[in-house]
């Protein structure tokens, strides 16, 4: 999806570095369905180092996401600050060379920094998303949650494992 605000016209650029910032809020959460975060607020400083052959792209994130707790269902913010590079090279095609090194055609005299905004974006989000990484009991969740969770989830044994039991291995 193309964002008009996040397009920079590089072509006609001088030479050397060129700062910009955005904020990247609700509204850019929902251009993005499949992107697990709905909310949030985060501080994006895009530094552009143009080159005569290419174009060095610096990002730093700072802020907050809203996620949903794996655990318990419940919302939580989840501070955030990390930076990425990509480097944009001049060729005859589109071609991702790997993930911090793309080719555009010559031809481009603008280049759209949203795809790159979302992946980034998905990048910060933590594999297990739970209101707390060092509480494993869940202090933070929402108890009547855990509790029905706990409720619905008690194993009944099943009586024809309990033979397996008796036998000794050594």
């Amino acid at each position: 999806m193309k964002k008009v605000e996040y397009i920079i016209p590089f072509k006609g650029l001088s030479l050397g570095d060129h700062r910009y910032t955005y904020e990247i809020d609700d509204a850019f959460f929902a251009d993005f369905e499949h992107l697990d975060a709905d909310k949030g607020f985060l501080s994006l400083v895009v530094d552009l180092m143009v080159e005569s052959n290419l174009l060095d792209i610096k990002f730093h994130f700072s802020g907050y996401i809203e996620l949903r707790c794996d655990r318990c269902l419940d919302d939580f913010r989840l501070n955030v600050e990390d930076d990425f590079r990509l480097i944009v090279k001049y060729g005859e095609q589109f071609e991702e060379i790997s993930e911090e090194v793309i080719i555009i055609p010559s031809s481009e005299s603008t280049i759209d920094l949203s795809q790159f905004i979302y992946e980034y974006i998905n990048l910060m989000l933590p594999i297990k998303k739970v209101h707390s990484e060092n509480d494993f009991s869940g202090g933070k969740c929402n108890k009547e949650m855990i509790n029905q969770i706990n409720k619905y989830s008690q194993h009944k044994s099943d009586s024809r494992w309990d033979a397996l039991k008796n036998i000794n291995i050594d």
